[in-house]
């Protein structure tokens, strides 16, 4: 007969998706007949392929299906002949599953420590990352070392009704057998102790997906035996304490491109490579954006491959040419950018505006209009919800969420204030890149400048070079757009403030760009003394190029700076 678990949670489904047993059958295919013998419990355990057509016709997300599917066998003891403990239950992983291999390793070696206590691994990353996908193919790598078999509870932490933890509790118990009898008669009081017994006597693989937050899954953490829980989240779930760590970022560039190979067949992405390394990149190699990229191009054979990477290149366009079917890469990046407090979201949103994706606290707390602790409050939430990332104390969106935020913020605040924080910005990180330099000038001494609030705090000359190289993208974005808007004084002022300093980091590529651009900058102040930039752009032709322009302009220009020095 079919199992009471399976009956009661079929039903239940069925409510909640607003449907008669009628509806089902006309949206599954089950015959009516069926679906009341199977909530009455009055029919033998279905076939597989049955509970399928069952789920598709309610519409289950991958968690609740996955739960259906565990419900099949939920009625018998796991390891009892005739149960079939294993992943025959377990929801299939991806076959375009690629990389990983360090992770995946880390998972393993954490398996095989399972041998006198309960094993506990929390995997986390951005969204669209493929946590889940990583997890449903590393349990296969381990399920012969948990005979008991495999469980996955989707905790669905994005919904703003996500299950507590004495919900969960019910549907991992139900999954290992245990009825409503037994839980009526043990009461509600009494299930963390009978779930904490029954979990200490299985050698299992519990997958907790999708968690919202430490409090919705701690008290599902075993406290002995030799199971192994998975979590899966956006956040890191720092407060959970010790165990295994594991951070899902972008892909390598051959797994992207693997990934793409998989999706479309290795003989159409054969033959054209390059735009498949740059469709790699411009999904930020990460595994969502890459698998609805492929299969766009997957169910558009007659399109070229170098035509999606063309579309993709419009980087206004990049978010919404990355949606395939209803599956869309800004709705990932939506759902947990709701969550966000106001302030988070509103440093959120002005990260767009930073030029090479990467930032400090204090740069991140002039661009907010945030004090500095307030900032890094923000900023800490955002790394928790797992939309930064944070290394060596400089923040960085990943690409795809810069234009994500960078949509955001034109939605939600205006041209005018955009432009407003862009300058400020701007002009910001040239004063502190002019104050690092001079740190550098002989006999200098600690600039006056730094007792003005909100500047950046620098002890010294090395903690000026440190500044100036971790900030080259960032100041040097600034100094390009103030030479785009014609303010020719600033740029020949910051390119003095930094002669000096450019003998100390020689081999940075853009001198000759940063003297070239004052150079035509004081040219066109029509000043003698500012011509004098010539001889920096000289000198930094010399040493990274090892050539002088012949045109008559520089000629001329070279001739007033000697002059000048003469």
């Amino acid at each position: 007969m079919a199992d009471v678990s399976f009956s009661m949670l079929l039903r239940r489904l069925r409510t909640e998706a607003g449907l008669t047993i009628a509806e089902l059958a006309r949206t599954s295919g089950v015959s009516v007949r069926g679906i009341s013998d199977l909530e009455r419990g009055r029919r033998a355990v279905p076939q597989r392929r049955t509970v399928e057509a069952l789920a598709d016709g309610l519409g289950l997300g991958e968690g609740q299906r996955a739960l259906l599917l565990a419900g099949r066998n939920g009625g018998r003891e796991p390891g009892a002949p005739g149960s079939e403990p294993g992943l025959r239950d377990f929801p299939r992983a991806t076959e375009a599953f690629m990389g990983r291999e360090t992770e995946l390793a880390r998972l393993v070696e954490a398996a095989a420590s399972a041998a006198g206590q309960p094993v506990v691994v929390a995997v986390s990353g951005a969204p669209g990352a493929g946590k889940t996908a990583f997890v449903l193919h590393a349990v296969r790598q381990i399920a012969d070392r948990f005979p008991a078999g495999q469980v996955l509870v989707d905790g669905r932490g994005l919904d703003e009704d996500a299950p507590e933890s004495a919900e969960l509790m019910v549907r991992v118990l139900k999954a290992f057998g245990v009825g409503d009898r037994e839980l009526a008669n043990t009461g509600a009081d009494g299930h963390p102790a009978l779930y904490q017994r029954v979990l200490s006597g299985q050698r299992c693989v519990l997958v907790l997906d999708n968690v919202r937050d430490e409090e919705q899954v701690r008290p599902l953490l075993p406290r002995a035996g030799t199971s192994m829980v998975i979590l899966t989240s956006r956040r890191n779930l720092a407060g959970l304490g010790s165990g295994h760590r594991l951070v899902l970022g972008e892909l390598s560039p051959d797994d992207a491109a693997g990934l793409l190979t998989t999706l479309i067949g290795r003989e159409r992405a054969e033959a054209e490579p390059a735009a498949i390394a740059e469709i790699a990149e411009r999904c930020g190699r990460l595994p969502l954006a890459l698998w609805v990229a492929g299969n766009w191009l997957a169910t558009r054979t007659a399109w070229s491959i170098r035509r999606l990477a063309d579309r993709l290149a419009v980087e206004e366009r990049r978010l919404d040419a990355l949606a395939a079917g209803d599956v869309r890469v800004s709705a990932a990046f939506d759902v947990s950018y709701r969550q966000l407090g106001p302030a988070a979201a509103h440093m959120f949103r002005r990260l767009a505006l930073i030029d090479g994706g990467a930032t400090t606290a204090s740069c991140a707390a002039r661009l907010s209009g945030q004090a500095l602790p307030a900032a890094q409050r923000s900023l800490d939430e955002l790394v928790e919800a797992g939309l930064l990332t944070v290394q060596r104390g400089r923040y960085r969106l990943h690409d795809l969420l810069r234009l994500f935020a960078g949509d955001r913020l034109r939605a939600e605040e205006t041209v005018r204030d955009i432009d407003s924080v862009r300058a400020d910005l701007h002009h910001w990180l040239l004063d502190n890149a002019m104050a690092a330099g001079r740190w550098h000038e002989p006999g200098h001494r600690a600039p006056a400048s730094h007792a003005r609030p909100g500047m950046v705090q620098l002890s010294g000359a090395d903690e000026a070079r440190e500044w100036l190289q971790a900030e080259g993208t960032t100041w040097l974005a600034a100094y390009r757009a103030v030479a785009a808007a014609g303010e020719h004084p600033r740029v020949v002022e910051v390119a003095q403030s930094l002669h000096w300093f450019s003998y100390r980091w020689m081999f940075w590529s853009h001198w000759p760009e940063v003297f070239h651009t004052a150079a035509g900058a004081a040219e066109a102040l029509e000043d003698p003394w500012l011509a004098a930039q010539f001889a920096y752009h000289a000198w930094a032709l010399a040493a990274y190029e090892g050539r002088l322009p012949k045109t008559s302009a520089f000629r001329g220009g070279l001739a007033r700076a000697r002059h000048h020095y003469a």
